[in-house]
């Protein structure tokens, strides 16, 4: 718990009460011993070769390989409409990678990938679950709407639920007379080579918006700045602007929400200076959590 705090910036553990459980009982075996007597436990050593009574140091039975399985379910649980579940799913397998061991470079790469998918479709649902609830009923609410969909347009996603997120980030734009917007994600949106008749209804948009290239109303995106999307408020913040990061997630902040935890994890605060992650990931025999 102090390595975690002191590195990733944890200050809320019961999350990770199961967690811990789960890897204090992979770190076990058990065997029987005399009969009628209960069962003994032994607890190996994920150095057992060169352990001695003072360096050695316990297996840990969660691997790298078991969260890549677990993100697969999360992308089909993406694919089927279940955000919330997917957005729990992703963030157990978020706050799992800090209990895993990695042993070289490459694994410590996987480790950060697996970190930024995470959060980018954590902000991503996130922020698609807080769209479908805003009220239609005002231009303005319309107008928030479509920045909302524009915005997860530019998260970093697999290719099949980017092409979902541009369908919706299409179809907005079209009805809000957003025809400039609109066809470039039309055309973002055959890059990706969509099946058959999406295509073909999306060359129909392209062709109408072709025709009348202009955006009606004026939003708060800018396609051609980048930016990172706050995880507190949903918009955008643009290079150059202040921005906080967590130091487990990397989730970006606006300046206002500094000291708050971390939405995408729920565990971790942002307030002070943590080295970034990437500095911790240990190798074999470390003392590290990572």
């Amino acid at each position: 718990m102090r390595l975690l705090h002191d590195q990733v910036g944890v200050v809320t553990f019961s999350p990770y009460k199961q967690l811990f459980l789960q890897t204090y009982a992979r770190g076990r075996t058990t065997y029987q011993a005399l009969p009628s007597l209960p069962s003994m436990y032994g607890y190996p050593h994920r150095n057992w070769k060169d352990a001695g009574v003072k360096n050695a140091v316990p297996a840990v039975g969660l691997k790298l390989n078991d969260l890549i399985q677990r993100l697969q379910l999360c992308y089909q649980l993406t694919t089927a409409g279940k955000f919330e579940e997917a957005v729990e799913k992703f963030r157990s397998v978020l706050l799992s990678v800090p209990l895993v061991v990695v042993d070289n470079k490459q694994e410590i790469a996987e480790a950060q990938q697996l970190i930024a998918i995470c959060r980018e479709y954590i902000v991503g649902l996130s922020m698609e679950l807080e769209r479908k609830k805003l009220p239609k009923d005002t231009l303005e609410e319309q107008k928030r709407i479509c920045e909302m969909a524009a915005y997860f347009t530019h998260a970093n996603l697999q290719p099949v639920h980017m092409i979902l997120v541009l369908r919706t980030a299409l179809n907005l734009f079209f009805k809000l007379k957003n025809f400039k917007a609109a066809a470039t994600f039309a055309r973002r949106l055959l890059e990706l080579g969509p099946k058959t008749e999406v295509a073909q209804q999306t060359r129909k948009i392209l062709s109408a918006c072709e025709k009348n290239p202009i955006d009606t109303h004026q939003l708060n995106y800018d396609m051609h700045n980048p930016f990172d999307i706050c995880a507190a408020s949903f918009r955008p913040i643009y290079r150059g602007k202040p921005v906080e990061k967590c130091p487990l997630s990397g989730a970006c902040y606006s300046p206002e929400f500094r000291g708050q935890i971390c939405r995408v994890t729920t565990v971790s605060c942002f307030a002070f200076f943590y080295p970034l992650f990437g500095h911790h990931l240990s190798g074999r025999g470390a003392s590290q959590p990572w």
